[in-house]
């Protein structure tokens, strides 16, 4: 965000920033950026869908590196979009860019940045959070007037590299986050930094003075407001050539007028007809104010725990109990977009370009999420639904999504099942916890209770992963399946189990996999699959968080972080389809093995019997285990004789069941499987009663 270019105009001149040793005081963080920064900076997996494990353990080592250096971070993060739809046109171009990113990431071309993050990543930043006591809060609109002006409240500096804080006047300036040496050596009690100051920028330019700043950014063209198209050529008045000219070339024109009034009016007299010259001064003017500071609104959620008064108009629509929930990122900012502005954004993936868009698979999470925010409201005059039929009452959510390689948008119908159609926005959060459970049951397609013991905070995924493996289109195989478990096994024994008996080998031993790089782009079947599930995730933890769920202690979050490794799932599921098992990874200690056999049984469990013996068809080279069996004897041998046949196996990589030798596709069967006989199980897998998902016309819409 910002103004293009200019972040890199002032890193190549070092009058602009300077070096300094920051420590021993309160720092803003944009927290967004920082999210996005950490993980891109890092250079961690995208191809794959995103390595959640290894961003919590680099977020918690920056903090970690603040704390030592004595200094107070104080995190703010985005909420809704702007009410105003100033920035809607460049909100589309940088989602053009990241359909091009998630494309050429989808077949293996090299790409840093261009917005496409891992789509859990929001939620997990927030959850780390949390766990840290970190301070922060989460704006009901965009972040960034609300940064500056804290920072100018508590006269400390910034940290973010977006550029328009080089335009806000701080007094204490902006350190950005790329020159923000936070891992360095930790002996230090200093973290070396570049610090930008608006004062010594204007210093550098004969006659331009602070007030320019915000016109320059108009004229330049930001985020909020573009008239590059009527400008001259401005490259005419720089003192340097290149790709920085042009930005040069504003600032040394903008030298030669006493103040901006003279420059706006010089700047119109280049223009056309008087109509164009109307919109274009009302936009300089308007794009001037909006780097204007007062007082913060945020700074009493930090010193008394209390929701900022200050909303505009058209968010006086968010329920007050909801507001604390959302200052404090209990919340997702997705519900503010729905409710208010009735237009959602969705977020671009790795994915099959050719297929349906991955965000599909979750629409009806999300019609359910809509119709309750919804519930109480009419359609808004500005969004007229270009659907063929529209029943009084009813009421569209606009989703910007892509269509192929095309930003488009969809009109999806708010809705919701039966049990929730007495439910009101104002009390919702007062209605029957019972009611409430229904309303997630009904859109998961959930007809009872896991039976099988497992932690409660799995109980969600494994219900989104039944809705995944019931919608999913390709339709997952049960490799697909082992593979995801297998990572919310690893997520497990890195937290709840770590350090115990047995446990460091099988974590090792994943963690292997996690680190097993390929060239090239991934399995696009794999990968369209594995952002299918992240998007019911996804949606299914917003509405989990708008039926106030988790604060019942129903259905708790997951931690989110451990529940989805990207590398290692893909790896795993590449292993699984030439032939090795579940078993062969998880050998070592009884636990890992049980708490696969019982998360596996869970979902079998859990799903309705065509889906099972659909899933179980695909896969008819494995045989079903027994949920007690344990590695030992003849599963041992079956192993040994795997590895014989299979080829060298790397010492990393041993009783992984992974390969060395020539590669082949997974979607090639093996003609040679070494497979121990598993009687069949004991106990019949029970039959899942009406209203699951692929039996949608069971359960009634309101």
């Amino acid at each position: 965000m910002g103004v293009k270019g200019l972040k890199s105009y002032i890193e190549g001149n070092n009058l602009y920033l300077k070096d300094c040793h920051f420590k021993g005081s309160k720092l803003i963080i944009d927290g967004c950026n920082l999210c996005n920064a950490l993980y891109e900076d890092s250079k961690h997996d995208l191809k794959h869908g995103g390595d959640y494990i290894i961003y919590e353990i680099l977020v918690r080592k920056f903090f970690a590196a603040l704390t030592n250096c004595n200094i107070e971070p104080y995190v703010i993060l985005d909420g809704g979009s702007d009410h105003t739809d100033k920035k809607l046109e460049t909100l589309k171009q940088h989602a053009r860019q990241r359909i091009k990113t998630g494309k050429d990431l989808s077949v293996g071309r090299q790409c840093y940045g261009g917005g496409v993050k891992p789509t859990l990543l929001k939620i997990v930043f927030r959850q780390i959070l949390c766990l840290l006591k970190i301070p922060f809060v989460q704006c009901m609109e965009e972040a960034d007037w609300e940064i500056a002006a804290l920072a100018n409240q508590w006269n400390c500096p910034v940290l973010s590299n977006d550029s328009d804080f080089f335009i806000f006047e701080l007094k204490a300036g902006v350190l950005p986050i790329s020159h923000f040496q936070w891992d360095k050596d930790s002996t230090q009690k200093f973290i070396p930094a570049k610090r930008f100051l608006v004062s010594n920028f204007y210093k550098c330019f004969h006659n331009l003075s602070k007030q320019f700043l915000p016109l320059f950014a108009a004229l330049a063209g930001n985020d909020y407001v573009n008239v590059t198209k009527h400008t001259i050529r401005w490259e005419e008045f720089s003192s340097c050539s290149g790709y920085h000219a042009r930005l040069d070339g504003i600032l040394h024109w903008l030298c030669g007028f006493q103040n901006t009034k003279e420059a706006i009016g010089a700047f119109l007299d280049c223009l056309g007809d008087q109509k164009t010259r109307d919109q274009v001064r009302k936009a300089l003017t308007t794009c001037q104010k909006e780097y204007e500071l007062t007082k913060s609104n945020v700074a009493q959620f930090f010193l008394k725990d209390v929701v900022p008064s200050k909303l505009p108009e058209e968010l006086q629509i968010l329920p007050k109990w909801m507001r604390m929930p959302l200052c404090k990122g209990r919340m997702g900012s997705t519900l503010i977009d729905a409710l208010v502005l009735q237009r959602v954004r969705l977020s671009v993936q790795v994915e099959n370009f050719d297929f349906l868009s991955c965000n599909a698979i979750s629409r009806p999470i999300r019609q359910v999420l809509y119709g309750l925010l919804l519930s109480d409201q009419k359609q808004r005059e500005d969004r007229k639904p270009i659907v063929a039929h529209v029943e009084p009452g009813e009421c569209y959510v606009e989703e910007y999504d892509r269509e192929g390689l095309t930003v488009t948008s969809v009109w999806v119908k708010a809705a919701c099942p039966v049990s929730g159609k007495d439910l009101h926005l104002e009390t919702l959060h007062k209605a029957p916890r019972e009611q409430r459970v229904q309303v997630l049951y009904d859109t998961l397609g959930v007809s009872k209770l896991i039976s099988t013991p497992i932690a409660a905070k799995f109980q969600l995924p494994v219900y989104v992963t039944c809705y995944w493996l019931s919608k999913a289109d390709p339709q997952p195989s049960l490799e697909h399946l082992w593979a995801l478990l297998l990572g919310f096994v690893f997520g497990e024994l890195g937290g709840r189990y770590k350090g115990q008996t047995g446990i460091a080998l099988v974590w090792n031993r994943l963690n292997n996999l996690r680190r097993h790089t390929t060239p090239g782009g991934p399995n696009l079947l794999a990968a369209h699959t594995y952002s299918q599930w992240q998007n019911c995730m996804k949606d299914s933890y917003q509405l989990n968080q708008l039926l106030c769920l988790p604060k019942a202690e129903v259905w708790p979050h997951p931690e989110v972080a451990r529940l989805y490794c990207g590398p290692l799932v893909h790896e795993a599921a590449a292993r699984l389809r030439r032939g090795a098992t579940p078993e062969s990874f998880l050998s070592g200690g009884p636990i890992p093995l049980q708490l696969f056999r019982d998360l596996e049984c869970a979902v079998l469990d859990s799903l309705d019997e065509d889906v099972r013996d659909r899933l179980q068809k695909r896969s008819p080279q494995h045989q079903p285990r027994r949920r007690a069996q344990t590695i030992g004897g003849v599963d041992e041998l079956a192993r040994q004789l795997y590895q014989m046949f299979d080829g060298d196996v790397d010492e990393d990589d041993e009783d992984c069941g992974g390969r060395r030798g020539k590669a082949k596709s997974e979607d090639e069967e093996d003609h040679v499987q070494i497979r121990t006989r598993h009687k069949k199980k004991s106990r019949a897998l029970r039959d899942c009663s009406p209203g699951k998902l692929n039996k949608r016309d069971r359960v009634m819409w309101a």
